[in-house]
């Protein structure tokens, strides 16, 4: 059998208002010799009601790597602004918007593994976000959408459409494209008219909201994923409050992709969010890819030099250096730093020069952890038996879950204010606003360029011509020739 390696990419979640997107990386083995790596493309679609982030996102984030996943798509998130938020202390990262609190709001977070693949972040409005990632000579796009209920008005419905219609028209037909959330409506599970687009493998019947999903999904040359496998119902339903069941979270990608679409199932009982199911829909495809060696520039501590290591190192600077007076000033300065570097990084130390990620969720405790284990021990044991007993059960543990993180939020942030209140303590105020300050960024550095068209490069040569278009017009040519973007 054939080795191969390559990333799982994709997935979302719905939580009845609330939708995800994940990406995962796998790895199967090195790349033949002699061919290119192949990405390994997975979609998983879901949405959960879990009401906010700010107290489970650790435990979705736990959810999302015990499935391998990398990327979510989040809808309602409860958390007013536009821009990104470290999370983790494996170095995630939340690109979220949001425009009026506690209403709507959808986010796409990202691991390490990631991450540093996104050169584009675009949002419209607090129901759409789009994220740009480039492997190799691929560009992929992920957009997280959260429609609008049934219940309101045709206008606030007209408006969702027409904004993801301009989002999906800007992304270049050369580009792969993926959309996974809440879209409340019903597609059914018959294809007649949308044949094309819809499999025939769906649930229930269609409605209104179903319908304009499907003449989207045609406009767009898209396929329904979610429809395209025959599946029992239990692998089908993404929603269930009661005696009601339904299916309205779906990936949709391109027609094209439409023959390496290699599965798509639901995955239930997932303890974090009771009323809703993960659906994986995975993809395959080759691409070709090249590893950017990273140079690791290391720094020597200078904020050592101060008590007894200060006295250490002026005893052995005084000591080795030499001090002699020479007619070459710049032979004397040479020698005098020479010495000066050496010796501090043998007293002081330097770092690894790799980057440090944060820390956010000190407060993970052992306790923390165990109460959560004990939470979602208790919501498996009440799905398979709904006897009260059971229930009661659950209710008490997930209370308790609640208040543990509660307290341990509470003593970790005590133990940082009173830190924070010493002399020491006042250095690190100023340093800790530059560090949320970076977490806050979209993108913390440039690494593609446009061409005049304003479409994405990512080849090499590409990348070069452009550059020798552009100053071959700055030299001779007009002037006003912008650089690239």
């Amino acid at each position: 059998m054939e080795k191969r390696w390559g990333v799982t990419l994709f997935a979302t979640r719905h939580i009845r208002t609330r939708v995800w997107c994940y990406v995962k990386w796998a790895r199967a083995g090195p790349p033949p010799l002699g061919g290119a790596p192949c990405l390994d493309l997975d979609a998983v679609s879901s949405s959960w009601n879990v009401g906010s982030l700010t107290s489970k996102l650790r435990e979705l984030v736990d959810a999302a790597s015990k499935r391998r996943v990398n990327i979510l798509c989040v809808q309602e998130t409860k958390w007013k602004g536009q821009k990104a938020k470290e999370v983790e202390n494996i170095g995630s990262k939340l690109w979220y918007s949001q425009k009026v609190a506690n209403k709507n709001g959808v986010g796409i977070l990202i691991d390490k593994t990631l991450k540093d693949g996104v050169v584009d972040v675009k949002r419209q409005g607090d129901r759409i976000i789009l994220v740009k990632l480039v492997f190799g000579d691929v560009v992929l796009n992920i957009i997280s959408v959260y429609a609008p209920q049934v219940g309101l008005s045709e206008s606030e419905k007209r408006k969702f459409w027409e904004d993801l219609d301009s989002m999906v028209r800007a992304v270049p037909t050369n580009e792969k494209l993926f959309i996974g959330g809440d879209l409340n409506g019903h597609v059914g599970s018959t294809n007649a008219g949308y044949e094309l687009a819809h499999g025939s493998f769906g649930y229930g019947s269609s409605n209104q909201e179903g319908e304009d999903i499907l003449d989207f999904v045609v406009v767009y040359n898209l396929v329904i994923a979610n429809t395209f496998f025959r599946k029992r119902d239990s692998h089908l339903v993404t929603f269930s409050s009661g005696h009601r069941s339904s299916q309205i979270d779906f990936v949709l990608t391109r027609r094209e992709d439409k023959q390496v679409c290699l599965d798509c199932k639901v995955i239930p009982r997932e303890s974090v969010v009771p009323q809703h199911n993960l659906v994986l829909a995975d993809f395959r495809f080759r691409i070709h890819t090249h590893r950017d060696q990273q140079a690791k520039i290391t720094r020597t501590k200078w904020w050592k030099l101060k008590g007894e290591t200060s006295e250490v190192f002026r005893e052995r600077v005084f000591v080795e250096g030499a001090w002699s007076e020479e007619k070459d000033a710049n032979n004397m300065w040479v020698k005098m730093a020479t010495c000066i570097r050496k010796v501090a990084s043998e007293v002081f130390g330097v770092t690894k020069g790799s980057r440090g990620e944060p820390k956010d969720t000190w407060w993970w405790t052992e306790d923390v952890q165990k109460s959560i284990k004990e939470k979602k021990e208790c919501y498996r044991s009440s799905f398979h038996d709904r006897s009260a007993i059971n229930i009661e059960r659950y209710k008490v543990a997930k209370k308790t879950a609640k208040g543990t993180v509660s307290g341990a939020k509470g003593r970790a942030y005590d133990g940082l204010y009173r830190r924070l209140s010493t002399k020491e303590g006042e250095k690190d105020v100023y340093k800790m606003a530059r560090i949320q300050e970076r977490k806050t960024r979209d993108l913390n550095q440039v690494k593609c360029i446009k061409d005049e068209m304003d479409q994405l490069l990512v080849k090499g040569q590409d990348i070069k011509q452009r550059w020798q278009r552009y100053f071959d017009n700055l030299f001779n040519g007009e002037n006003e020739t912008m650089a690239p973007n």
